[in-house]
């Protein structure tokens, strides 16, 4: 329960995972572990329906206040919107947007740049999450948090949970900024390795904390986690950690300006801050920012998805784009044009026969743009069958 300040939180709060339940799933049901997702940067400036979903149509119940729905998530002006306001929906008196991964994430750099929403009672989050309805592997409860809590924008919380299903650690952090969080962009980040977590606020480190045996960190060995965004209210069972909600007469909004992960325990977060990335102006190149695999129903055949964009992070579609199977099936589709989202999808031939499946881009064809292969975020990608 609480600790009876708004510093704790509560031990059976269901830690932010917005909503983390799927509703036709079921607890500890056994799945195969997800292949971890590699490196990319999005500037959500739309909806990339490959990388991401919008929460819809359920609740997570008390202590949020709120139901999920899809069309609370927008894309306007180069920025993803969160919306919060009291429409009704799934047995709850408010309604607002949860934007998360499709995919599983492990050691590496978390980035965002977001302005949180200045209510309290309010909380606007980004944050990384697995547990037993979104399995990252072992079905337990794991999570990293960059959290606001709408009474202070001036502070951010920083928490984490590892394999804690029950909610019994207290890993919570509070951290001064030294100014108001909901005023202008700024850049948040962790980096998570086998040994550390470590917070950064604009590039510079401001929370730290380190694997023990007493009190361990999440392990991306037992469990990879999605990559998730929300902005949601507290009833008032936590009106002593978030502050008491009330609706203010108009909605409200978290603003995201952009997201990326960057693979891997070597990764660094740059200081100084740099512009969000990936560079802006006029398109003058092409390049591969994803490669994804996965099975057909029956396993027997491997799908491929290639995401291809410009040099200032748009999706370019009527590419064409190349490449090649190998490993188990060495034939398939070779040849494909992406569509509006800068999506091509590859099939492979079928096979019966266990074994690993590689998909490679050879070459990228557009319009009046150059294929720049130094600039691909993955090349390649493999799956297990």
């Amino acid at each position: 329960m609480y600790t009876g300040c708004r510093e704790g939180t509560m031990a059976l709060l269901l830690a932010l995972a917005g909503g983390v339940l799927a509703p036709a799933a079921h607890a500890g049901k056994p799945v195969t572990r997800p292949t971890a997702q590699g490196s990319f940067t999005d500037q959500l400036t739309a909806f990339d329906g490959v990388r991401w979903a919008m929460a819809d149509g359920w609740a997570n119940g008390s202590p949020f206040d709120n139901g999920w729905r899809a069309d609370h998530v927008t894309f306007a002006g180069g920025y993803l919107d969160l919306r919060l306001d009291d429409v009704m929906s799934s047995g709850e008196p408010y309604t607002s947007g949860e934007y998360r991964s499709t995919g599983y994430y492990g050691y590496g750099c978390y980035e965002a740049s977001f302005k949180p929403v200045p209510r309290p009672g309010v909380v606007s989050a980004f944050f990384t999450f697995a547990g037993p309805y979104d399995n990252g592997g072992n079905g337990k409860h794991n999570e990293i948090d960059v959290e606001f809590l709408g009474y202070d924008t001036k502070r951010v919380q920083l928490n984490f949970w590892a394999n804690d299903d029950t909610y019994a650690s207290r890993n919570e952090k509070l951290v001064d900024l030294g100014f108001d969080a909901a005023a202008a962009f700024h850049r948040y980040a962790f980096r998570w390795t086998s040994k550390s977590i470590a917070w950064f606020v604009d590039g510079t480190l401001v929370h730290e904390a380190f694997d023990s045996s007493a009190n361990p960190i999440p392990k991306a060995t037992e469990s990879l986690q999605k990559i998730m965004v929300n902005v949601w209210p507290v009833d008032e069972t936590a009106s002593l950690w978030a502050g008491g909600f009330t609706y203010p007469g108009q909605a409200l909004h978290g603003v995201y300006d952009w997201v990326r992960y960057t693979a891997g325990e070597a990764c660094v977060i740059e200081q100084p801050p740099t512009s969000p990335p990936p560079p802006t102006g006029g398109a003058g190149s092409t390049s591969v920012q994803q490669v994804s695999l996965n099975l057909d129903s029956r396993a027997t055949q491997a799908i491929a998805k290639v995401i291809v964009v410009d040099d200032g992070g748009r999706p370019v579609s009527g590419a064409t784009v190349q490449g090649a199977w190998s490993g188990i099936i060495t034939t398939g589709d070779t040849s494909r044009t992406t569509d509006a989202a800068g999506l091509a999808t590859f099939y492979s031939s079928r096979t019966r026969a266990p074994g690993e499946v590689q998909f490679c881009v050879s070459g990228v064809a557009s319009s009046g743009l150059t294929y720049d292969p130094a600039a691909n975020l993955m090349t390649c990608g493999a799956i297990a069958k």
